[in-house]
């Protein structure tokens, strides 16, 4: 498959290669060898019997990130408090910055929103504690959104056509905007600023901009590429064909979903479609990461997608870029989704682990949530090119990849490590990345990084926040499939005694933002329980005296734990017995 991969690539990334493409590095009649689907799968996935197992990740966890799995798992934590938190202060209107330093929670608020977030960050119960830092910058400009808007009002059209990506990269640091040069691989003298028409429209370069912003850095860099369609998620790849069973491009498998109706799906790269180009889809089997044995089953159809704005829209390049085209590049993401799934398949909740000289489906890692990824935090990442890979989040904000209508589509998502194109290659996209357990986002593009050239200790990796697509509802309802683990009562113990309409607390490990717990009584729901980010949660003990029994059930979504039980005995105290007065004696006269 190697002759289309090239293939793709080029038509992936004209705009990064200035308009020639990249010859494809093995004859066509390669590909055409790869063998048709067979009537029935030959393997089905393994199911997991663990609710939260790093095995098979261990390598490359050492290897990146020269930490323990028990390490990286408790570090992890911090990445769902900085979630947990800026969510809540995003809620109240408070503007922040966040990040993971050192496996710590750091939040950074403007002065004057300190005393709200204060009391927003106490009031939480998120799993590590915070480091609430106030800088007076912050405020001004705050966020991704602000940089994005301050530029179209002040750089010229033309300039725009540069960037690579806006990021926030974390507390006490400026936002930055990465500028991008001509191709990497065709090694072309970097583009001048178009300084004449910018004076003459008394607009700003992209240089002049970042002099003049507060709290806004420029660097430049290589233009963005996706992942091109030879790519594979979650462990195993898929092909994707226009029509029928001719396969043209590979991408990987994500995360396996719910449809609205609870159906299976699959979440992908949205830039995987070629714009709904390519319409079937079939499991690609491996014998390792990049070497394909050929397709053994139809997987399902794609559904909705998008790469950039809505209807994939892209800023146009075009010597007559126009203020309006600018206005019109909100940022947007890069999803599909997967339906019609082949019945005879089981779509689970995990990711394989691609160990090595094994199966892909003998050892997978369960995903027990979704969560945002904080600037700090280390996130692994897997596609059927690389592998297992792991690396640190450098920032959060819109990055700007190459379309395949001559334009520019932006994505909000992740931008991180991508050393040698060793974490994220072509062949990668669509694929899981995760920060512990929990789905954070999608593998969707990489880049030449500051020097703009690749291969190179500098490179990007950039990601799809899933985080984002929910938040702005683009598949409609699609979620991803997780674990949950099995609550627990916590206290009083079971059976113990009770007052009626006492308390009673129970926990769910690592839970997911929305879970909640169904407590059920002979067969009908007694309460349902919202679980906080610490995982407790929390009822009352029925008013009538007796045995109180109950069966708890974590769910979220369609996904469900097993179950347990609990109980207490509901007993009123014993009154306590008024003393009965003594008589005060009177003399009887005499």
């Amino acid at each position: 498959m190697t002759a289309q991969r090239g293939i793709v690539a080029a038509a992936a990334t004209a705009l990064v290669v200035g308009g020639s493409f990249i010859a494809p590095a093995v004859a066509a009649d390669k590909a055409e060898s790869t063998p048709a689907p067979s009537q029935s799968p030959s393997v089905t996935p393994s199911a997991s019997d663990v609710a939260v197992d790093t095995k098979g990740l261990d390598e490359a966890i050492e290897r990146d990130l020269n930490k323990s799995p028990e390490k990286y798992l408790e570090d992890a934590k911090a990445n769902d408090t900085v979630a947990e938190v800026t969510k809540k202060l995003e809620a109240e209107g408070v503007k922040a910055k966040a990040n993971v330093k050192d496996g710590k929670a750091e939040v950074e608020v403007g002065a004057k929103d300190a005393k709200k977030a204060k009391e927003i960050v106490v009031a939480s119960s998120a799993p590590k504690a915070v480091s609430l830092k106030i800088n007076a910058e912050v405020g001004k400009i705050s966020n991704v959104n602000d940089v994005y808007d301050e530029l179209r009002d002040n750089v010229a059209p033309a300039e725009m056509t540069r960037l690579t990506a806006i990021m926030n990269t974390g507390t006490g640091k400026p936002f930055e905007i990465v500028a991008s040069g001509p191709a990497s691989i065709e090694k072309k003298a970097k583009p001048k600023a178009t300084a004449t028409k910018a004076a003459e429209e008394e607009l700003l370069t992209l240089e002049e901009f970042a002099e003049e912003a507060t709290n806004v850095k420029l660097v430049e860099g290589s233009e963005v590429k996706p992942g091109a369609l030879t790519d594979i998620y979650g462990g195993m790849g898929y092909g994707a064909a226009r029509t029928g069973d001719n396969v043209e491009g590979l991408c990987s498998i994500g995360f396996n979903a719910w449809n609205p109706e609870g159906a299976d799906a699959v979440l992908t790269a949205g830039h995987c479609t070629e714009d709904g180009a390519f319409k079937n889809t079939f499991v690609v089997e491996h014998t390792a990461p990049n070497e394909v044995e050929g397709i053994s089953a139809a997987l399902g159809t794609f559904g909705f997608s998008q790469f950039g704005g809505p209807d994939n829209y892209g800023v146009p390049i075009t010597p007559d870029l126009t203020q309006d085209d600018l206005n019109d590049a909100e940022p947007g993401t890069d999803i599909a989704v997967i339906d019609d799934i082949n019945p005879e398949l089981t779509l689970h909740n995990e990711v394989t682990q691609w160990p090595a000289g094994e199966d892909e489906r003998s050892k997978v890692i369960q995903v027990t949530g979704v969560s945002k990824a904080a600037v700090g935090s280390e996130a692994c990442s897997v596609g059927r090119t690389t592998g297992w890979s792991c690396s640190t989040i450098l920032g959060e904000g819109m990055f700007f990849v190459g379309g395949y209508d001559d334009d520019i589509r932006a994505v909000w998502g992740y931008t991180a490590e991508n050393p040698n194109q060793g974490i994220l290659d072509q062949g990668d996209s669509g694929g899981a990345v995760l920060v512990g357990n929990k789905a954070v986002g999608i593998n969707s593009a990489n880049s030449g990084g500051e020097d703009g050239i690749e291969d190179n200790a500098d490179d990007l990796a950039f990601y799809t926040s899933l985080a984002d697509v929910k938040a702005k509802n683009y598949t409609g309802g699609y979620t991803v499939k997780f674990a949950v683990n099995t609550p627990a009562q916590s206290s009083p113990a079971a059976g113990a005694e009770v007052k009626p309409g006492a308390t009673i607390t129970g926990k769910v490990e690592g839970p997911s933002a929305g879970t909640q717990v169904r407590i059920v009584v002979d067969g009908k729901l007694y309460k349902l329980a919202d679980v906080k980010a610490d995982g407790t949660f929390s009822f009352v003990a029925p008013a009538e005296e007796g045995e109180f029994s109950f069966r708890m059930t974590a769910v979220n979504g369609f996904n469900k734990s097993g179950n347990a039980t609990g109980s207490v005995l509901v007993a009123a105290p014993e009154p306590t017995p008024t003393p009965t007065p003594t008589p005060t004696p009177t003399e009887e006269p005499t």
